[in-house]
């Protein structure tokens, strides 16, 4: 089965979707997707909250290692985030050896915390596998020993015992 990496954004809006609807669990998740294309007047008619809460944005590029290139900024208003996003907006980056323009972002409210976790879910051809660590954010490169994974069959129904062997 072939696998395709898919941005923060989509991973987000897919997981809040599918959550809600299989497990009745209603994840409070907001996030904006920035493009080249956006008009941030409209954006913020279809996403109120962006102009009355502080900000996150980071590029949604499929690269890891944002923060530790100075691609992230926290606790902006959204004048400061169409200012970030039009200051890197088609900047060429080099991520692991590979070179492309950054053409996409995210944006999502400021949350300010003191630890970060990390969360991966592979979908494969008879699962997932889900991989989760406490020791998340710009250093999980350097803990992927902490990083908890198991898998979980498609015919399996999710529980505390499939999860948590």
């Amino acid at each position: 089965m072939a696998r395709k990496k898919i941005r923060e954004y989509d991973s987000k809006r897919l997981l809040k979707e599918h959550l809600k609807r299989l497990a009745g669990i209603d994840l409070q998740i907001r996030s904006a997707q920035v493009t080249q294309s956006t008009d941030f007047t409209e954006l913020t008619n279809k996403e109120p909250w962006l102009s009355s809460t502080k900000l996150v944005v980071k590029p949604d590029m499929l690269f890891g290692k944002r923060g530790k290139s100075g691609l992230v900024a926290l606790n902006l208003d959204l004048a400061q985030v169409a200012a970030f996003v039009k200051e890197r907006l088609g900047v060429e980056v080099e991520m692991g050896g590979c070179k492309a323009p950054i053409t996409t972002f995210i944006v999502e409210p400021f949350v300010p915390h003191d630890q970060e976790n990390y969360l991966s879910i592979v979908s494969e051809r008879l699962g997932c596998t889900i991989s989760f660590s406490e020791c998340g954010g710009i250093e999980i490169e350097e803990n992927w020993d902490k990083v908890k994974t198991i898998f979980l069959p498609t015919e399996k129904p999710m529980n505390l015992e499939a999860c948590a062997p």
